[in-house]
């Protein structure tokens, strides 16, 4: 039987892909073409809905998100008030501050230069970033200088097993560095001091309450349909 590896609990025989190929040190926002735009607003949903809910619960009032694209989820869902700092290539600067004026944009490579923002947030969020890592540690340790006392970090990243399916050892996506099964996520991040106060699978893209709900049951059931195949951490530091 396989072992996890000691550097990122990943099963020992797991081939990473290690090319980083998504960063683009541009700033042309023509980066994000219509394509970019349509997945940025679909892709992830249920993570920001997640996040959103926990804003209006806790009364939360501020967010940093690391990786987070043109923002069209935050603005979507977010409270017009919440203090909202944000994380990305510097390509997606413009968008960011057309559609959230009052938000606070900072360029980064996620693999190695980090902006210094001086101050701490109530929620981190990363949706669907880690993978495209070839080193996640330096990111996370980013967001946990940045998480304020009693914060919460919520980290998305696709779940291998429901994507992949149980025997894969490789990662075919290009942009993918490597993929964690849900156990192998949930032992990676406690590894690295955080406390898991839940970890769930959602799904990869916005979809329709029937059709979630047909992704829970199959998940309950431990046959998860591909497309049901986001895994959510919500931790503390």
């Amino acid at each position: 039987m396989a072992t996890p590896s000691d550097r990122y609990a990943i099963r020992a025989d797991y081939r990473e892909n290690l090319v980083q190929a998504t960063y683009d040190p541009s700033e042309d926002p023509a980066y994000w073409n219509e394509g970019r735009l349509l997945s940025a607003a679909n892709y992830q949903w249920d993570v920001y809905e997640a996040a959103a809910r926990l804003v209006r619960e806790q009364h939360l009032k501020s967010l940093l998100d690391v990786g987070s694209g043109p923002p069209v989820k935050l603005k979507a869902l977010m409270p017009a008030d919440l203090d909202i700092c944000l994380v990305d290539q510097p390509n997606a600067a413009q968008h960011a501050a057309e559609m959230l004026p009052a938000a606070h944009f900072f360029a980064a490579n996620l693999d190695r230069d980090f902006p210094a923002i001086g101050r701490t947030f109530d929620l981190v969020l990363c949706a669907d970033v880690i993978e495209h890592l070839v080193d996640p540690d330096p990111c996370l340790d980013f967001m946990r200088r940045h998480l304020a006392p009693g914060g919460l970090l919520l980290i998305s990243t696709p779940e291998r097993d429901a994507l992949r399916g149980r025997d894969c050892v490789d990662c075919p996506h290009p942009m993918h560095v490597r993929e964690w099964s849900f156990r192998e996520f949930g032992s990676f991040l406690s590894s690295r001091g955080l406390e898991i106060l839940g970890q769930r699978r959602l799904p990869q893209q916005r979809s329709s309450a029937p059709r979630k709900a047909f992704g829970r049951l199959m998940a309950a059931l431990g046959r998860p349909p591909s497309w049901y195949s986001c895994q959510l951490a919500i931790c503390r530091a």
